[in-house]
């Protein structure tokens, strides 16, 4: 068994990452296992006021160069002596990795997005030369500063297999895990949010992501600008955080004239609730790590409507819990939501394989338990 757990992470914000480790923190301090956390940012949105509310030991860095962070660091885990230092996201695990040039600790790093895949290029904000110097960095300072890997997918652990050399015996791959949608047997909570948005003589469709291009919400609007002629039978809901394509979005929803059909809804705290008050969650990501959004649709008994890129395949079964459309195709993806706007049976035929699956692979407590056993059988052999 682990006695003491370091947890070391860009920020307690509202990406899939953050909100599993939250998740899986709330596990292991059940387990009596103390708890420590370093962040490197303060963060409005996310989890945040909740990991702190919870009174877990939150650390959070002063801003510096990045080896004053990683003798920082160092010296809490001198101080702390944790069993395992477990790091997620790049900038808070180069700073791991560098921590191991001042002291001794069994460093896991959690893989939980491809970074250098060729379709990621494509993003107008991606600088080439950058990424470029950021795998040689990676590749370099694996061989010193980690000792295992864990990967949220098998997608993502083929990445790092052929981007930096990692060997097949140092991943563990573990998805991630959701907790159960009690939601789904509250028909006032439901009632409440379908009324705040004038849905309930309406197919709801909810899309949770922060408005970034890998997320492709203008392949999505693209989409709808080819239903026009049924805007009347659907509201839709983007909720997630602005970001660089918000501007676009906001002017694909005029130009189409869909003003009363999308609502544009932000960041939320109530996520569950919204999906459970929904009828189709649909998910036009260009790329992904192991899509969380798509396993808390599943928990909601929802059908889905997804890109078919390897991630997403990983989490759905394509044609019983889910509608594929081709990667950036909004012609395939208007085809594949007028199909379940139209058609309820389907729907809810749907939407039971989609509780189904989540039941049999993602439910919250199964996933943290691997985790934990991994932890224990890592440090076992240290």
């Amino acid at each position: 068994m682990i006695k003491k757990y370091l947890a070391v992470q860009d920020s307690l914000g509202t990406g899939g990452a953050e909100r599993s480790n939250a998740e899986l923190w709330d596990y292991l301090k059940k387990c009596n296992v103390q708890i420590k956390i370093i962040v490197l940012r303060h963060r409005i949105e996310g989890v945040e006021k909740e990991i702190l509310e919870k009174g877990f030991d939150v650390h959070f860095l002063q801003s510096g160069i990045l080896m004053q962070q990683a003798k920082t660091i160092a010296k809490i885990i001198e101080n702390f002596e944790p069993d395992i230092v477990h790091s997620v996201l790049f900038k808070a695990s180069l700073r791991v990795r560098m921590a191991k040039l001042f002291t001794r600790f069994y460093h896991i790093e959690s893989l939980v997005t491809m970074p250098y895949a060729k379709i990621r290029l494509n993003d107008p904000s991606a600088n080439k030369f950058y990424i470029q110097i950021f795998r040689g960095i990676d590749l370099i300072s694996k061989y010193f500063g980690v000792d295992h890997f864990h990967a949220n997918g098998e997608t993502v652990a083929n990445h790092y297999f052929k981007k930096l050399r990692i060997k097949k015996s140092k991943i563990s791959v573990i998805p991630r895990g959701r907790k159960v949608n009690y939601c789904l047997d509250n028909p006032g909570v439901i009632g409440g949010l379908r009324n705040e948005f004038n849905s309930k003589n309406h197919i709801q469709i909810i899309h949770v992501a922060r408005h970034e291009y890998p997320k492709g919400q203008d392949i999505l609007l693209d989409a709808f600008g080819r239903l026009v002629n049924i805007k009347e039978k659907f509201k839709v809901l983007l909720v997630g955080r602005d970001g660089k394509l918000t501007k676009k979005i906001k002017h694909k929803i005029e130009e189409f004239g869909l003003g009363n059909s999308i609502h544009i809804v932000g960041h939320r705290g109530d996520i569950y609730e919204l999906l459970a008050s929904s009828d189709i969650f649909v998910f036009p990501s260009r790329f992904e790590g192991l899509p969380g959004a798509l396993i808390e649709a599943e928990a909601a008994g929802l059908p889905i409507i997804c890109s078919d890129i390897p991630n997403n395949l990983e989490v759905i079964e394509e044609n019983r819990n889910a509608l594929v459309f081709k990667n950036e195709d909004p012609v395939s993806l208007a085809e594949n939501l007028n199909k379940l706007i139209m058609d309820k049976e389907k729907r809810l035929e749907m939407g039971k394989e989609s509780l189904r699956i989540y039941k049999e692979r993602f439910q919250i407590e199964t996933v943290n338990k691997r985790m934990l056993n991994l932890f224990i059988d890592l440090t076992s052999k240290y």
